[in-house]
Parts: C-alpha cells; sequence; structure tokens
C-alpha cells in the first residue's frame, strides 16, 4: 500500500451483519473513521454532517433506491461512491456508472474486493485532487503558497482565512454547516459565531468581485456556506 488510509468512509446498507462486519473491517485495515447507516435517511444526515471521503452505497434500503441518494448527492458533490448491491443486471450497472458511481461491485463478494476498490478508487481521487491549485471561478487558491491570486496580483490570507478556505476546499461544492467550521477551526467553538461570520466576509472581499453578491463563497440560508468550484 502506497498511501495511508487516512480518509473516511460511509457504509449504506440495510443489513446489520454486514454493516458490523465491514465496520470491523475496515477500521482493522486502517481507516481514519467508518461510519454506517442503514437507510435514505441516515445516509442524508452524516453526510450533511460529517466529512465523507468515500460512499459505499447499496441499492436497495427500506425507504427508497440508493439509486435516488445517488442522483441527489451529484447535484452538489464528487466524492466517490462504490456501488454494493445484489442487483446484478447489465441495466443496473448501467443506471449506477450513468449516475456517475465510480465502481459496482456485486453481492455476495469478498471483503478484501471491497477493500482493493476503495484504495483504488481513492487512488484516482487523490490523484485528480492533488493539484494544490484550486480554481474558484478565476481565483485561483495556491494551497501551497497560502495565497488567492486574482487578476494575476497575488493576496495574502491570515491564518484563520486560510483555513477556513482549505475546509471549504476539502468540502467543495457542498454544503457545510456553520457548526463544522466552527469545531474543525476552534477548539473550543463556543461564542466564536460572529468572528467566523467576520472572516467570511473577509474572504469574499478578497475572492468575490462584490462581497455583498457573493458568487464562489455563498450562504445556504439555514444551513452554512458552499464553496463553489467552476474551474
Amino acid at each position: 500500500m502506497d498511501y495511508k488510509r487516512d480518509f473516511n468512509i460511509l457504509i449504506v446498507d440495510d443489513e446489520k451483519i454486514l454493516l458490523e462486519n465491514l465496520y470491523d473491517f475496515l477500521k482493522n485495515k486502517g481507516f481514519k473513521k467508518v461510519y454506517t447507516a442503514k437507510n435514505l435517511k441516515e445516509s442524508r444526515f452524516k453526510l450533511e454532517n460529517f466529512k465523507i471521503d468515500l460512499l459505499v452505497l447499496d441499492l436497495m434500503l427500506s425507504d427508497g433506491s440508493g439509486f435516488d441518494l445517488l442522483k441527489e448527492l451529484r447535484k452538489s458533490s464528487d466524492i466517490p461512491v462504490i456501488i454494493l448491491s445484489a442487483l446484478d443486471g447489465i441495466d443496473d450497472r448501467k443506471e449506477g456508472f450513468k449516475n456517475k458511481a465510480d465502481d459496482y461491485l456485486v453481492k455476495p463478494f469478498f471483503p478484501d474486493e471491497l477493500l482493493w476498490r476503495i484504495d483504488a478508487v481513492l487512488r484516482r481521487s487523490k490523484k485528480i485532487k492533488g493539484n494544490q491549485k484550486i480554481n474558484l471561478g478565476g481565483v485561483i487558491f495556491d494551497k501551497d503558497k497560502g495565497i488567492l491570486i486574482k487578476n494575476e496580483k497575488e493576496i495574502s490570507l491570515t491564518a484563520t482565512q486560510f483555513k477556513i478556505l482549505s475546509y471549504l476546499c476539502e468540502n467543495i461544492n457542498m454544503i457545510v454547516s456553520i457548526d463544522r467550521i466552527l469545531d474543525h477551526i476552534w477548539e473550543n467553538s463556543y461564542g466564536y459565531e460572529n468572528t467566523l461570520i467576520t472572516h467570511i466576509y473577509r474572504l469574499r472581499e478578497k475572492l468575490e468581485d462584490n462581497p455583498r453578491d457573493p458568487k464562489i463563497l455563498i450562504t445556504i440560508k439555514g444551513l452554512g456556506y458552499k464553496l463553489v468550484d467552476k474551474g
């Protein structure tokens, strides 16, 4: 293995024993965190409230189809998805890849095969995201130098601005709740919400043509913030 399994995995399946076995298996293989969900409702909650690097998704769930969740997810996120299903028809596989699943594994399966596929998908994802220059609507965020480049001019960032922007980039095109940002940036986040609002506005002054009408770092009312990748 040529990379550390420093990733968070979410497994969605309605089979309790399978969930427990995969949780133990993947934790023992060194993954940072392994979350489980038995239906769409739990899946949506965990995708919204935790940083998930890869989703393992069953299709036949008690409250709907995994395809529905995949379609929803692809409207706002490009996190890797591996479908894990007893549906083995060519039309089912076609539907999965049509909706931008990264891989499709049919049950029954060997846990090691799932692990190999997870590793392969994450390696591909890591290479794609390995470029430390991120294009945000024409403004370049150079993570290596900790600066923005706008209209060919370098713009410095404070340490807190860098942390906030880096965290939002880890969740690019996804809504990130205020609580999640606070918990990530400040160890004791109580009372920092107004401070965060100030930092967000200062970031917008550097990112946006008009910080009062943001197009890159936008507010999703009642939910949080979303950094839009237009690159």
